[in-house]
């Protein structure tokens, strides 16, 4: 795989493009080049991620959890060498919509992503699937 640095300033118009895509195929070929090889991705409800093999199977984890998880970057600042995004999510659990904010930190070193921490309450997602068992389904093929 062939890197692609970031720049810093334009991380959030690129992060906003990446999401845009189609999920998980189009969205992981995009953004996968920009990261680290080791770069660790930690967020709440999933196993710390090192790694794009890891990376790789957590966002595929989370896109059948959430096959129609919509992320619309609010704001965005840069501080040092951190990228810090917030989105408004939306997804469909057991047939209800669900809404959430997320707030990512991302750490770029040398042109790539090396880290980032994905700041959310998993509460809302989790209280909707455990009150709709039609989506247990989907919980239990996300953990695979």
């Amino acid at each position: 795989m062939h890197s692609q640095t970031v720049s810093m300033g334009q991380f959030p118009d690129i992060f906003a493009r990446g999401w845009a895509l189609p999920r998980p195929d189009r969205f992981l070929d995009y953004f996968m080049p920009m990261i680290h090889g080791d770069a660790t991705f930690t967020q709440p409800g999933f196993p710390v991620a090192v790694g794009h093999d890891q990376i790789r199977r957590m966002f595929r984890r989370l896109f059948t959890l959430l096959p129609d998880l919509s992320t619309i970057p609010t704001r965005s600042a840069v501080c040092g060498d951190a990228v810090f995004i917030e989105s408004a999510c939306t997804a469909t659990v057991g047939g209800a919509i669900v809404t959430f904010s997320v707030c990512d930190r991302f750490v770029i070193r040398g042109g790539l992503i090396a880290e980032r921490q994905s700041f959310s309450d998993p509460t809302p997602v989790m209280l909707t699937a455990l009150g709709r068992p039609t989506g247990w389904v989907r919980l239990v093929r996300s953990r695979r």
